[in-house]
């Protein structure tokens, strides 16, 4: 197997430099063939947040497993997926002894830019509140069987169009999962969201879009037009957390993120979360992590 094809356990989902890829810009992960179950579990993964840099597609066949995406926990379950978007921050938590189950992550540029393909990817604007969906028990066989193609193709390095073959193959994999998606968003407008349940939406999608420049709940208050106060008592009344929580929870999320990426040093994180300086970033992140910075970045 050459550079350009990743083909790994998911247990080392972490572990994997997305920025590092030069040409193939795909990555298989599975344990779908192990001869042990256990076998995945066996193996260390890391747990921490990681920035995803490629649109991933991770389905559970059996077992489950436990991730966390932008905030929000998933446990997937056998025929349930999720869909990571590049930008969101996630981190694989737990997974059980028995669990089995594939990845496929393709960077922006992997697929040829055609209607059809905008077409098939348009279903990532139904992302914004969800991203863990369900398989019917009838449609699981052909989806792992695409799988299966796209691994076997890239498998076949003597084959001069394995690249154009994979990507059509992968195409067809977004068509599978295209329609739960759609349905799970027609689904949900259905049922319009109460006034409090939309300012709880509007403030995380505030948050989500500035948290790396203001920490402060007036801040969100005044941008939706509405009283600190009032906001903190919609907010926890939804959500059973405080505003503050929400925010600091995306800004230590990112400080996570960065301090264990390695590529800046912890005063350029501090700036970069516009922080005062670095000992204000240290206060902080020890309040909120339980351990200075450099303790996190070292552990």
């Amino acid at each position: 197997m050459d550079q350009n094809i990743f083909l790994l356990d998911i247990s080392h989902l972490a572990e994997i430099d997305m920025a590092t890829f030069i040409e193939g810009k795909i990555v298989l992960l599975d344990n779908i063939d192990s001869p042990s179950a256990g076998q995945m579990a066996q193996q260390p993964h890391n747990s921490f947040p990681v920035q995803a840099r490629m649109s991933m597609v991770l389905f559970c066949l059996e077992g489950e497993l436990q991730i966390r995406i932008a905030l929000k926990e998933y446990v997937l379950h056998p025929n349930m997926f999720v869909i990571i978007i590049p930008g969101i921050i996630f981190e694989v938590l737990s997974t059980s002894d028995d669990f089995r189950g594939f990845m496929v992550a393709t960077r922006n540029d992997f697929m040829p830019v055609t209607e059809k393909t905008m077409q098939v990817m348009s279903f990532y604007k139904c992302l914004q509140e969800k991203y863990c969906f369900t398989f019917e028990e009838k449609d699981v066989p052909e989806f792992v069987k695409v799988y299966r193609a796209i691994k076997e193709t890239l498998l076949d390095e003597e084959h001069p169009f394995r690249i154009s073959i994979s990507q059509s193959y992968v195409q067809i994999m977004y068509y599978r999962m295209a329609p739960v998606v759609i349905k799970e968003a027609e689904l949900q407008s259905k049922y319009p969201r109460t006034r409090q349940e939309e300012i709880f939406y509007n403030f995380i999608s505030a948050v989500e879009t500035h948290y790396r420049k203001e920490r402060s709940v007036k801040f969100y208050a005044d941008l939706l037009c509405l009283s600190p106060k009032y906001l903190s008592s919609v907010i926890y009344k939804v959500s059973q957390k405080l505003a503050g929580e929400w925010i600091d929870g995306y800004v230590i999320l990112e400080a996570k993120t960065l301090l264990k990426s390695g590529k800046l040093t912890i005063q350029q994180i501090s700036e970069q979360l516009n922080f005062p300086n670095q000992s204000f970033f240290g206060k902080f992140f020890k309040r909120c992590a339980g351990m200075s910075p450099k303790e996190y970045k070292n552990k």
